[in-house]
């Protein structure tokens, strides 16, 4: 009986140990996910320097950040040696800009036009989101790990207080114009705290926030916008009550609201849609979508005088928004080539396709170089339009070229022949175009 015994538990030990050790691994993974701190949070930031001729950009999940030449168009240098980059701010009219850094837990500061490393702060694991004074005098920096805010004198480049009471203070953090009032996003709790500059202390929660995000003060101080990520609206705050007073539905996940700099307008974007709603405060509604972004975030910065906004891509490529049209202009990226794709479908074999999937079309009506598509026609078929075309599987460059219309457009042609796309055409592989009316296709190899 005694044997019998023991060959039952061995037996039952036997079918558990492949569940006992599955489970060790799994933990095993998690610890090894967790090893780098933060490394499980997501976000990205973009700087503008005030005269718009350098960009910097990060991601939290890239171990470099890049610096772009705006006004060239190109790529400056990519710097090495970060963990977990959180945010980028221009300090000191623009001579300077600091990284963040939440892994490190340092604050490193750039000579702009040198782009070497001028200096370092140990601010602690966690440094997140950065925010300057408006008299460039101070800076203040959300630590997710300690729940805290630290005040640092930006001339000394000394910490000069430790404000607590926060709960997960992440990136979203905001100064008045007038420099009298510092907000902050909990990201636990979804609330905003109000920090008194003077005192640094907090004088007020805000809450009734669903996965805040991105926030933006308007410029008489009086109204504070959150992006919702949870319940796809922009909140509206009113800052004299500490209340929410009213919602702006919005696209998916919106991360970004970001305010143009005479406060009239205001910039949602929204990752799940890669989209921008255009909002006009007055009356809070939305006056314009526009698309063809990569997963947005709150990375947007509005130039000075207003007329331009850039935005931040997952690729780390930045956008370039003409604000009065709302309409991206330009597409400024690290490799600057722009690869079309090659689909396949049963009905047309291998044909064209943007970047995104986007199927592309030619016009039987149209002559070499010349697009005979205007007016109501450019409604159903908008222009492809893209430079640096790299093409791909058997499609060579050398066939494609660039015409400008009569409208003044410029307009990607494939053997002399104008490209479109198809309005109807709603996601990637669409290719509702094809043989509409016998005079729209796909371009094919057999072209």
């Amino acid at each position: 009986m005694k044997w019998r015994s023991f060959l039952v538990a061995a037996l039952v030990f036997l079918l558990m140990l492949p569940a006992v050790m599955n489970a060790a691994g799994n933990e095993s993974s998690r610890n090894g996910d967790e090893s780098g701190f933060d490394s499980h949070i997501t976000n990205n930031s973009l700087a503008v320097s005030p005269d718009e001729k350098t960009g910097v950009v990060s991601d939290s999940r890239e171990h470099s950040i890049l610096v772009f030449d705006l006004k060239k168009g190109t790529l400056r240098k990519k710097i090495d040696g970060f963990v977990t980059p959180s945010n980028l701010v221009f300090i000191d009219g623009g001579s300077q800009f600091v990284v963040s850094d939440s892994t490190l837990g340092t604050l490193r500061f750039y000579n702009t036009k040198t782009l070497k490393l001028a200096d370092e702060v140990v601010v602690g694991p966690g440094a997140f989101g950065t925010a300057v004074s408006p008299d460039g005098s101070t800076m203040y920096v959300n630590n997710q790990a300690h729940s805290s805010v630290t005040v640092v004198d930006l001339e000394s480049r000394k910490t000069t207080a430790v404000i607590t009471g926060f709960a997960q203070p992440r990136q979203g953090i905001v100064v008045s114009h007038d420099g009298k009032y510092i907000f902050v996003t909990n990201f636990k709790g979804d609330k905003v705290s109000v920090i008194d500059a003077a005192a640094k202390s907090i004088v007020r929660e805000i809450t009734g926030f669903s996965m805040i995000r991105g926030i933006s003060v308007g410029p008489d101080g009086s109204t504070l916008y959150a992006a919702n990520s949870g319940r796809d609206s922009i909140s509206v705050v009113d800052l004299s009550r500490g209340e929410i007073v009213s919602e702006i539905k919005v696209g998916r996940e919106p991360y970004g609201a970001a305010l143009s700099p005479d406060g009239k307008l205001l910039f949602a974007s929204n990752k799940a849609d890669n989209t921008i709603n255009v909002i006009n405060v007055s009356d809070n509604q939305i006056t314009g979508t526009i698309k063809g972004f990569l997963e947005p975030r709150q990375a947007i910065v509005f130039s000075q005088d207003g007329a331009r906004a850039y935005v931040l891509n997952r690729d780390l490529s930045i956008s370039f928004i003409d604000v009065k049209s709302s309409t991206i202009v330009d597409t400024l990226r690290a490799d600057r080539s722009y690869k079309l794709q090659v689909l396949e479908a049963v009905e047309v074999g291998k044909y064209l396709a943007d970047k995104e999937g986007m199927s592309l079309y030619y016009f039987t009506k149209d002559t070499l170089g010349v697009s005979n598509c205007s007016g109501k026609c450019l409604e159903n078929w908008p222009p492809f339009y893209a430079d640096n075309i790299k093409a791909v599987d058997g499609f060579h460059n050398k066939n494609f070229g660039t015409i400008t219309r009569e409208d003044g457009q410029k307009q990607t042609t494939y053997k002399g022949y104008p490209l479109y796309y198809f309005v109807k055409d709603q996601q990637a592989g669409d290719i509702k175009g094809q043989g509409v009316n016998n005079i729209w296709y796909v371009v094919g190899k057999d072209f």
